[in-house]
């Protein structure tokens, strides 16, 4: 970026600076995989440093540094203060966002805000990371088990515009894992228990609650209408809802995060229209490689089988902090989002995560996303699923 020379640059409060040997600066000490070091053989980085307090503009210390008869011109100034912010050591406390915060919610995020200045530069202020979160407006599906983790989740970050959907109401079984909720809320409907929570939690949170199921993909773009993001939490009807969702979301172009438990591994996927391709390239993706994959579904319906939950709260909480950390990644645009176009997992009891499925190229055959006449086996038998569950 080019520098203006009123900027107050600050190097940031977070990183810990020693003179590791005589010439040689060590920043960043306590974050190894971020740390650097730079050589000072005279001295004058050091007093740089001290200066970028975020009291004084650029050109207030170089008459600074002029009166002490340091010989250094505006120009190679601004080059080095680039070349130090270009390595993540400095942040920018006059930028617009943080005179957009009251002393009480800089308070309130100062962790938050602490947290960002890991990615954050002169251009891109940890207050403008903030500001993006506290602005987004995002639709979360379901608040059951991964839904109410998720909602907790963006009531700390600092999200003050949340749709929720859901049908279903507390029970005393869905206290194991379902920390929103608590023994008081017991039969009652968990938007309206939700939004007592949030009310005492975050009353700044404009909290939109839709009671209902999604039973159609126009059910499902009425629910994320005017959306940032969007979190799918839910999973019924079983292969319908997400499809539902993800049909609405490639048409709508808003990008969605998706995710659930089985046993003892949890998954997530995001999906970003327009970018990647979208679910229904993944299931033409695994019926295309796996030739049982389709019989598998079909004997899996057929057999009535419901799977009973497995979860745990300790689990929950790692996919949840996961699908969170994606939401932050992508409103904020820090960092690249490690589950977009993929199926990523996480082994509970080994904490190990891989890859499952990889379909960030969209595929020209997808029926949704691309220009695929669905006539293939696979959405066929979604085709008939969706008769089948509507009758």
């Amino acid at each position: 970026m080019t520098l203006n020379m009123a900027m107050k640059p600050m190097v940031k409060k977070t990183l810990f600076i020693r003179e590791r040997e005589k010439g040689l600066i060590r920043v960043g000490e306590l974050t190894p995989d971020r740390a650097v070091e730079i050589e000072d053989e005279d001295g004058f980085i050091q007093q740089l440093l001290q200066r970028m307090d975020g009291t004084q503009t650029i050109h207030q210390i170089s008459d600074e540094l002029q009166s002490y008869d340091i010989p250094v011109t505006e120009g190679e100034l601004t080059e080095l203060i680039s070349e130090l912010d270009s390595i993540g050591l400095l942040d920018n406390p006059a930028s617009d966002a943080y005179g957009s915060f009251s002393s009480t919610e800089l308070e309130r995020y100062k962790a938050n805000l602490n947290y960002f200045t890991s990615f954050s530069s002169l251009s891109n202020s940890p207050w403008e990371i903030q500001r993006g979160l506290n602005q987004a407006k995002i639709t979360v599906i379901g608040v059951g088990t991964l839904g109410s983790g998720v909602l907790f989740n963006l009531a700390g970050l600092g999200v003050d515009s949340v749709r929720i959907v859901d049908f279903d109401r507390v029970e005393l079984s869905n206290l194991n894992r379902q920390l929103l909720y608590n023994e008081e809320d017991i039969g009652r409907r968990k938007i309206d228990a939700a939004k007592d929570f949030i009310r005492r939690f975050h009353s700044r949170m404009e909290l939109e609650c839709i009671p209902g199921e999604i039973s159609s993909a126009e059910d499902a773009e009425n629910a994320i209408a005017d959306s940032d993001l969007v979190v799918l939490s839910a999973d019924q009807p079983h292969f319908l809802l997400e499809r539902w969702v993800n049909q609405a979301c490639v048409k709508h172009g808003i990008p969605f995060i998706g995710g659930g438990v089985n046993a003892a591994e949890g998954q997530l996927y995001t999906v970003v229209p327009g970018k990647t391709g979208c679910l229904d390239c993944n299931y033409l993706l695994l019926s295309r490689q796996d030739e049982d994959y389709l019989q598998f579904l079909q004997s899996y319906v057929s057999s009535g089988f419901k799977m009973p939950s497995t979860a745990i709260a300790p689990n929950y909480m790692l996919l949840t902090g996961m699908l969170c950390g994606e939401a932050v990644r992508m409103i904020a645009r820090t960092n690249p989002v490690q589950s977009e176009g993929k199926v990523v997992s996480i082994h509970f009891e080994t904490f190990r995560t891989e890859i499952k499925m990889d379909f960030s190229s969209p595929s020209p055959d997808c029926p949704t996303c691309g220009h695929g006449n669905g006539k293939e086996p696979i959405f066929r038998f979604f085709r008939d699923l969706e008769v089948s569950d509507n009758k």
